[in-house]
Order: structure tokens, then C-alpha cells, then sequence
């Protein structure tokens, strides 16, 4: 009989943490959507569709800078995201550097 009401005790208590563990858990509810993206006036497409949580979209930064004609490393190590924008000049903006062109 002791080794019975032990066993309850003991599934009681198992099953109230359990209980109060998932209590402290956060749902989030995400939306996948479809956007419109534009580059210099021109439609492009995305091949991963972007969410959208509570009124903040995401788009995957890969792909969004690949559309931007950046280059995207990321270092594991420092858990790092780098974009390199390659920097274009018009002919206007364009100095004469010691007779360089």
C-alpha cells in the first residue's frame, strides 16, 4: 500500500511540474505570406516565402541581399551575418585621381 500511494505521490508530482514547465512556454503564431518586392522599380521574386509575426515581417536575408547584388558570409564563430554592397558610381561622381581614370 505504501509503495502505491508513493507512486501517486511521485506521478502527481511529475505531472504538476510538467504542468507549470509548460505554463512558463511561449507560443508564437507566425503567418506565411507572400510580398511584392521591388529593386529599382523592378518586380522580383522570392523563392522562400517570408512570415510575418506579430506585424513584423522576416525575409531571408540571403536571398534579399543576392536581389540587392550583395554578398552575404556568415561566421559561425561569432555568430556573425556580413554584407558586402558592392559600391557603384555614376560617370558624374567619378574624380580623376593623378590623370586615373
Amino acid at each position: 500500500m505504501k509503495k502505491v500511494i508513493f507512486a501517486l505521490s511521485l506521478g502527481l508530482l511529475i505531472g504538476s511540474a510538467t504542468t507549470a514547465l509548460a505554463a512558463t512556454n511561449e507560443t508564437v503564431q507566425a503567418t506565411v505570406t507572400k510580398f511584392v518586392i521591388k529593386v529599382n522599380g523592378t518586380e522580383k521574386a522570392l523563392q522562400t516565402s517570408p512570415i510575418v509575426v506579430d506585424c513584423t515581417s522576416y525575409l531571408p536575408v540571403r536571398e534579399v541581399a543576392g536581389l540587392l547584388g550583395a554578398e552575404v558570409n556568415y561566421d559561425d564563430a561569432t555568430r556573425t551575418i556580413s554584407l558586402q554592397i558592392p559600391v557603384l558610381m555614376d560617370d558624374s561622381k567619378k574624380t580623376n585621381l593623378g590623370g586615373l581614370k
